[in-house]
């Protein structure tokens, strides 16, 4: 009777200590700074090509130059303000603005993850288009 008295509380313990662990090991990513999705500017770096026409894209150097390519071939460089103040913080969601873009007004980047973009143009109601971070 001893003995079945200590493996029942030995099979106890054990199944608490595993809810525990468990319990513990799920909700450790609820206190977790990248949980939700959140990445800096600076993960950003690298080239982005237009989903649905791969000729036009854009890269963003590690010294925070954006150069967007256009389908004609022509380009137009940017140094993106703040960069080095900003380029280390976590964040969910990234905006980037040019203005002043000649035919288009403004170039509006939104990036809602490391790896996902939706450009619009400010003079173009309506028109977003979907580019991807290849490396």
């Amino acid at each position: 009777m001893i003995k079945n008295k200590k493996i029942v509380r030995t099979l106890i313990f054990i199944a608490l200590f595993s809810t525990i662990s468990i319990f513990s090991i799920s909700c450790s990513s609820l206190f977790d700074p990248d949980y939700g999705g959140r990445f800096r500017p600076y993960d950003l770096v690298g080239t982005w090509v237009n989903l649905y026409n791969n000729s036009e894209k854009f890269t963003i150097s590690y010294d925070g130059i954006l150069t967007f390519y256009n389908d004609d071939g022509s380009y137009i460089r940017y140094y993106i303000e703040d960069w080095n103040y900003y380029k280390y913080e976590k964040r969910s969601y990234y905006e980037l603005v040019i203005y002043n873009v000649p035919i288009v007004g403004s170039i509006i980047f939104d990036f809602t993850s490391d790896s996902e973009c939706e450009i619009s143009y400010g003079n173009i109601s309506n028109l977003i288009y979907d580019y991807e971070k290849l490396y």
